[in-house]
């Protein structure tokens, strides 16, 4: 992990996931000076803000080195029959872009997170036959074990997911049926911008109905919360496909395509 930040000078480090920090700062500003903030306040939301970042920062790094597993897996399942993977290498972008790993991919992460806690407190409010309260979602005072394990799960969850999608984007890889001529993309970032929506939408109709104001100004923290470590996030999982490409795509075993008869065929999967 230490070389993913030691291949850049420190100008370029802070450059790339200077949103993060920005964030990070204007959070603690406000926590420590001013009010209770992102469920913090005083002296203490100096400390507590900074080890959470890094808290969830890491939780969502460390199953990166788990990629080419996840891809040597998930080849076997892709190249069977008549489809296989194919790279396009027109499509190939491993390149840092503001939009992508600033804004898109970060929220992708928010909101697939808290689409996966919708399904879990809906599980729960339907075990209990109890409906979920603020104080259910929001932070307790002190540590709870329980939900850390969970909360930590979700985010290791949503790290595989999207992670393994990016790599088949970022590396032109396609889903080709031999039969039909089709190509397909697999996980394009646009095509998760329903989970964003239904994520927070899930989270907000969680809550009475009287109480949406104050649900969406708490929903508004736990993005805040949760932005900075998305965005270190997408900024190292460029960097290590940069450095692990050749094995990513020999793991996949995706074939060079570069004149398939349905190219133009090509459908964009909401995977």
């Amino acid at each position: 992990m230490v070389e993913l930040w030691r291949n850049k000078n420190l100008k370029e480090n802070i450059r790339e996931i200077s949103p993060a920090l920005v964030i990070l700062l204007i959070t603690l500003f406000v926590s420590t000076f001013i009010t209770e903030f992102t469920f913090t306040f005083g002296l203490t939301a100096i400390w507590k803000t900074i080890f959470r970042f890094v808290r969830l920062s890491l939780v969502l790094i460390l199953p990166l080195f788990l990629l080419p597993q996840l891809c040597a897996f998930a080849q076997g399942f892709f190249n069977r029959g008549n489809n296989k993977l194919v790279r396009l290498p027109a499509d190939r972008d491993t390149d840092l872009h503001s939009l992508k790993n600033w804004v898109i991919r970060p929220f992708q992460g928010i909101g697939l997170s808290m689409l996966l806690a919708t399904k879990l407190l809906a599980f729960l409010q339907l075990y209990e036959k109890t409906a979920v309260s603020i104080e259910t979602i929001l932070p307790p005072g002190q540590f709870n074990f329980g939900r850390f394990i969970t909360a930590t799960g979700i985010a290791i969850i949503v790290s595989i997911l999207l992670s393994f999608l990016w790599t088949l984007d970022d590396l032109g890889v396609r889903y080709y049926n031999k039969k039909s001529g089709e190509v397909r993309m697999i996980g394009k970032y646009m095509g998760l911008i329903l989970p964003i929506f239904f994520g927070f939408y899930g989270i907000l109709s969680l809550f009475d109905e009287y109480e949406r104001l104050l649900a969406s100004l708490y929903i508004s923290q736990m993005v805040i919360v949760l932005y900075p470590p998305f965005v270190v996030f997408s900024v190292l999982h460029n960097r290590y496909l940069k450095s692990t490409e050749d094995k990513l795509v020999a793991k996949l075993n995706a074939v060079e395509e570069v004149n398939l008869a349905g190219s133009n065929k090509t459908a964009e999967s909401t995977a």
